[in-house]
């Protein structure tokens, strides 16, 4: 088996325009149902409000539930985003199921392109599908990998989970740490220092480090080991 990810540009529908805003996104959960759509977008881009405005004037698009927005540590917009509306033919994602194809994850949408990941079982299964996908608009190849090897990696909710369980003086601690160069080789900067520059003591700076290190260590460690047996 192989996995392929190919993109699609639609002409004239709001994937493609939004791309001049130099967006990234994922549809995180969609569902159709009776010529409906309902479905979760999360996005990154220099500017989440003109994309939503973009977005919400597409003829297709009823409502959008603004679920969160914020600014990234790039200085660039995120948000997540509720979209309701109808269908006036069948989707893309739709027309793949429909013919029996695999979906893997969900679908990305960059540079104005939605990109599917593919489960396929040979060359030409992709050809038919690229051919299915050519009746939306423009398809591209962007990748095809020759043996299909399951991702060992933390889901959306478990990252979640860990980084808002993080607390905030523990997370300056460590951030103080990186950028000064305590974790390189040789040590930029001593134990002692950082405290100093944190107006605390060198054991509660300790204690602080050793407890946010032993948290993310031991969250990524088993998918470092489940790593190496699925290369096994």
């Amino acid at each position: 088996m192989l996995t392929a990810k190919v993109s699609v540009q639609y002409d004239g529908d709001w994937t493609a325009e939004v791309a001049k805003h130099d967006v990234f996104g994922e549809f995180i959960a969609s569902t159709f149902r009776n010529n409906r759509y309902v479905g979760m977008l999360a996005i990154e881009s220099q500017d989440c409000d003109a994309v939503r405005k973009i977005i919400s004037s597409h003829d297709t698009v009823e409502t959008i539930d603004l679920v969160e927005q914020y600014e990234t540590s790039e200085g660039r917009c995120a948000a997540t985003m509720l979209l309701r509306g109808r269908l006036n033919e069948v989707t893309p994602l739709q027309a793949l199921m429909y013919d029996g194809y695999l979906p893997l994850g969900p679908t990305q949408l960059v540079n104005g392109r939605e990109c599917f990941d593919l489960l396929l079982d040979d060359r030409n299964e992709l050809s038919k599908a690229i051919d299915l996908l050519s009746d939306f608009g423009s398809v591209r190849v962007e990748r095809i990998t020759q043996d299909f090897r399951r991702e060992i990696i933390p889901s959306r909710s478990e990252w979640q989970e860990l980084l808002s369980s993080i607390p905030p003086r523990q997370r300056e601690i460590l951030n103080t740490a990186v950028e000064r160069g305590y974790f390189e080789i040789p040590r930029q900067v001593t134990l002692e220092e950082i405290a100093e520059e944190m107006d605390i003591t060198k054991t509660t700076a300790s204690n602080h480090l050793r407890k946010v290190e032993q948290q993310l260590i031991e969250f990524v460690l088993p998918y470092i080991n489940l790593a190496v047996r699925n290369e096994g």
